[in-house]
């Protein structure tokens, strides 16, 4: 996927005091998002320096990927804020491109406060069991769920969707809706995407 081209830092110097303890975002060179909850976990997604174009911590700085002096890959140092509107269209993309990929749709980031908190929640619950519960309510029944493949299985074969709605660990509600993978399969054989839905926490509008 091509991406809007994004202003370069400099080479990033190798860090003094690797291996601290903080999850991150990264941005590859073709545009795919990826969450990494460690460093350590980052380091191995990668081959090359230029692979990853964009990593970001959750304060929203930006880091680059460097080679030691052994040539291995290192994490660089923080070389200063991420560019917020890059970032926002990037991620807009990512979504469009990857629809079955990045399912959780929030609404519409306004400022980077609100994109740096979506990339890192919905990511993360993209990749795996969450800390804390889902909750699905059908037909007003609530019941609770520790992952979103979970929930993923309850709805699969539900023809009607329109009176559910889920709730992530971080208290967002979503109303999920179905998508076909190509025009002529059936609705079954799609995906489901989750879209969010104005509650108290933010008043906006849908971005599906």
């Amino acid at each position: 996927m091509n991406t809007t081209p994004r202003p370069e830092p400099g080479p990033p110097a190798i860090p003094g005091n690797a291996g601290h303890a903080q999850d991150f975002v990264a941005v590859d060179d073709s545009g795919e998002f990826s969450y990494h909850r460690s460093e350590e976990e980052l380091l191995p997604a990668f081959e090359y320096v230029g692979e990853a174009a964009c990593i970001i911590d959750r304060s929203g700085d930006e880091r680059r990927l460097a080679l030691a002096p052994d040539r291995r890959l290192v994490l660089g140092p923080a070389t200063g804020p991420v560019e917020f509107h890059w970032l926002r269209q990037a991620w807009l993309a990512a979504q469009d491109v990857h629809p079955d990929a990045l399912r959780l749709r929030r609404f519409y980031p306004e400022t980077l406060t609100d994109l740096l908190q979506d990339l890192f929640e919905t990511l993360a619950l993209e990749a795996g069991p969450a800390v804390g519960y889902w909750t699905v309510v059908i037909e007003g029944v609530a019941s609770h769920t520790p992952d979103l493949q979970e929930i993923d299985r309850r709805l699969s074969h539900g023809d009607e969707l329109d009176d559910v709605h889920v709730q992530d660990p971080f208290g967002h509600t979503y109303r999920p809706v179905r998508r076909r993978r190509h025009w002529y399969l059936p609705a079954t054989a799609g995906f489901i995407c989750y879209v969010e839905v104005r509650n108290a926490r933010r008043g906006s509008h849908d971005h599906a």
